[in-house]
């Protein structure tokens, strides 16, 4: 199947024109984390969906993970995605509520990475429904998966002996890193696809709750993950 007959077929099952979907490939980085990494190109619209998914896929699993971008305007109908160049970062943004302990997802911005954060608080604000002049702190967030080798022993009974042997264990950890404002995002080596926690910097100050702040609260999440 041809990638283009692909997405009509999307356009069928959500409603969305094919002119207004932007596929992005997925992509493992350093750290273990999947983010969405580059966006299709028109050549590779043009494959079939086999080819493409040996150029995503180095793993061999037969998959191939995509991630849909869709714009919405007016009315909340699909628009045209916006133009993306090279200087153009796409960030996903989480707002933290520390009354409630949730961290919930309030949208995403292209920014340019010779940018800096505090050029966009008015936008970020607005996205959080907050005044256009709210203090608020930035985190950049990421899961890293940790390998650990175990040491155990495994109980040979024709033998009769212990024999050592090892095992990896897997073990989620996450990563939280205020933002400082005043840098470029380039410098602050934000790419595509990462993660933005923000909330109310009076929040932070005032500490009334058990998790009153982004790194807390994911500390709080990583011992539930721990103990569960």
């Amino acid at each position: 199947m041809l990638f283009n007959v692909f997405k009509e077929e999307v356009a069928k099952e959500f409603g969305i024109p094919v002119q207004f979907q932007r596929f992005w490939l997925w992509a493992m980085r350093q750290n273990h984390t999947y983010r969405p990494n580059r966006p299709l190109t028109h050549l590779e619209e043009a494959q079939p969906v086999g080819q493409l998914r040996e150029i995503s896929n180095k793993a061999n699993n037969g998959e191939l993970k995509l991630f849909l971008e869709v714009e919405l305007g007016r009315h909340f109908q699909p628009v045209s995605p916006p133009e993306k160049t090279e200087e153009d970062i796409l960030l996903f943004f989480k707002l933290y509520d520390p009354s409630k302990k949730e961290l919930r997802y309030i949208g995403r911005m292209f920014v340019k990475a010779t940018g800096r954060p505090m050029e966009i608080l008015t936008r970020i604000n607005k996205m959080a429904g907050f005044d256009p002049d709210e203090e608020i702190e930035l985190y950049e967030v990421g899961l890293v998966i940790m390998f650990s080798m175990l040491l155990v022993f495994k109980e040979c009974f024709t033998a009769h002996l212990s024999l050592p042997c090892t095992g990896v264990k897997f073990e989620p950890v996450l990563t939280c890193q205020r933002i400082d404002k005043r840098l470029t995002f380039r410098t602050s080596e934000l790419q595509d696809g990462d993660i933005i926690c923000l909330q109310k910097f009076s929040e932070v100050v005032l500490g009334q709750c058990r998790c009153p702040d982004v790194p807390s609260f994911l500390e709080y999440v990583r011992n539930r993950w721990v103990w569960e």
